[in-house]
């Protein structure tokens, strides 16, 4: 049997790893096309991984709890992983006027290792 909220810091620890890796890739391949471009996709996927860390944070942080704490814990890092993901694309676009293909990469990239991670942990 496992735990689960062992198995879900597992998990979220596992995630977050493959998603800071592909971004760091993507970041070194589109930097070959500038720097600025380069910094935008770390920028970008590093937005993405940090929310899903922030997620895992809310929701496993309590340890064991009734289960309709744990349902409020879900909703509740769910709002805090929207408004992370938000706010710092508002500042990314219109603050640091990052270019936007090298942003939507480096999210593109983080997004897509959070579902290879996700099938690879069942």
């Amino acid at each position: 049997m496992r735990n689960s909220i062992a198995h879900g810091w597992h998990v979220a620890a596992r995630t977050a790893v493959l998603q800071f890796g592909a971004t760091f890739v993507v970041s070194l391949v589109v930097a070959g096309f500038g720097w600025r471009g380069g910094l935008a996709a770390l920028v970008g996927g590093t937005i993405v991984s940090a929310g899903n860390v922030l997620f895992a944070l809310r929701l496993f942080g309590r340890g064991i709890a009734p289960p309709r704490s744990v349902l409020r814990s879900a909703w509740a890092a769910e709002a805090l992983k929207w408004f992370w993901l938000c706010a710092t694309l508002y500042l990314a676009i219109a603050v640091w006027k990052l270019p936007f293909v090298g942003l939507i990469a480096g999210v593109l990239a983080a997004q897509f290792a959070f579902w290879i991670a996700l099938i690879a942990t069942r």
